[in-house]
């Protein structure tokens, strides 16, 4: 059957669905395998739980236009395009005699400081969720979602493939030059790696199978 898929206001972390005149709410940051692995998210069952108070719907309901989305985008993209720029001059000066066990020492503090970060920013989303609704004492159901198009999943497949190609190149960059920006840029590829499953549901229309 169809769903229509709406964002929430400022919280990237649900999505609402429409079935069959029904609003639900699904949490698709739930799962650290669906982080990693986003692919997860199409082949096992989901929870959505069922919310009946249509003044809730609305609070949480997105009112962002798609637009205002892609000048985001491009706005950040455009920032740190301007940075990088930046600090090409300076990159000479970030480079740092380190012995081989300083330099990994320092790539896997910087990865795992980025796991916390992103741990952080999940827990708020939650926080900020709750503040408006507690999801598990909802009417709780299980199914299964398809991409919404041949298109929307080769373009994860792409995000997917691209960023962890891109974050080894990077981190292997930084064993090489020792440099800490290339460190810091490696870290920011990461952090968007961690990202990708939001992409697995997007605004729309998808089809859903309910688990009986």
């Amino acid at each position: 059957m169809k769903s229509e898929v709406k964002h929430l206001a400022n919280n990237e972390r649900y999505r609402i669905l429409i079935i069959d005149g029904e609003t639900y709410i699904i949490d698709i940051e739930s799962s650290f395998w669906k982080i990693i692995f986003p692919f997860f998210f199409w082949m096992v069952p989901n929870s959505i739980f069922k919310v009946e108070d249509q003044e809730i719907v609305e609070q949480l309901q997105t009112e962002t236009m798609e637009k205002k989305g892609i000048l985001g985008v491009t706005s950040i993209a455009g920032g740190s395009y301007a940075v990088a720029i930046s600090l090409a001059p300076l990159m000479e000066y970030f480079n740092v005699p380190m012995s081989p066990i300083v330099n990994t020492g320092l790539m896997l503090l910087a990865i795992i400081l980025v796991g916390i970060w992103f741990g952080i920013l999940r827990r708020h989303r939650k926080q900020k969720m709750y503040e408006v609704i507690e999801l598990e004492k909802m009417p709780e159901k299980k199914l299964w979602i398809t991409p919404s198009s041949i298109k929307h999943f080769l373009y994860v497949v792409f995000a997917y493939v691209f960023l962890i190609a891109l974050d080894i190149f990077a981190f292997w960059a930084y064993v090489e030059t020792k440099n800490v920006v290339v460190l810091i840029i490696a870290s920011g590829f990461l952090f968007l790696f961690l990202i990708t499953n939001r992409k697995t549901i997007r605004e729309g229309y998808v089809t859903v199978k309910i688990k009986n």
